[in-house]
This record gives C-alpha cells, structure tokens and sequence, in this order.
C-alpha cells in the first residue's frame, strides 16, 4: 500500500464546516481571546441580525467538528466558554490566520 499523502489526510467534511461567516469569525475571534463564550462572541462578530442562538448553534457545529472545546467551569451567567483546538487553529492557519502571540511579562 503506498503512503498516504497530506491529501489522502484531509478531512473534507471541515470544508462545510467553514462554510459559514459566523463559524469563521469565531475561531477568528479565538484568534484574538483564550476562549469566548458564545455571549461574550456575540457583539464582537459584528453580523447583523445575528441572535446569540445562532452563534449557539454554530459554536456547536464547530465543537462537532472537534475545531472547538469547551473549557470548564462554566461561567457564573450559565455560559460556556470555547477556546480553538489544534486542529481549529490549523484550521485557520489555511484561512490565513494566525493565533495571536502572548506578549512577555
């Protein structure tokens, strides 16, 4: 069997995954935060007439995708603070993003 190539190692479902201006701008934001929840997320996407439900939602999707995971504890509002995997920050690293760099003390 020959080896396999990074083509053979892409996960197309990720395609459809970044297939939305919400679920981009969130790992876009993850860029830019430690983690958000999806309240924290919602003023900062800057999309009109985006409800916090559909950020909701969309969190989700990236967490099914395992772009995203949830960080313990929950917030005392009841929210759920999401930070981007490794393989959400390679993820944007293929959009072009990169995650921000802490700065030194």
């Amino acid at each position: 069997m020959p080896p396999s190539s990074p083509r053979d190692e892409f996960d197309h479902r990720l395609v459809k995954a970044l297939d939305h201006p919400i679920r981009v701008r969130f790992l876009e934001l993850l860029a830019e935060h430690d983690a958000l929840s999806p309240a924290e997320a919602l003023p900062l996407l800057r999309i009109p007439a985006t409800t916090l439900a559909r950020v909701t939602y969309h969190v989700h999707v990236l967490h099914g995708f395992e772009l995203v995971e949830a960080e313990e504890p929950e917030m005392p509002n009841g929210g759920v603070p999401f930070r981007a995997t490794l393989k959400g920050e390679a993820a944007l690293a293929a959009l072009g993003v990169m995650p921000r760099e802490d700065e030194a003390d």
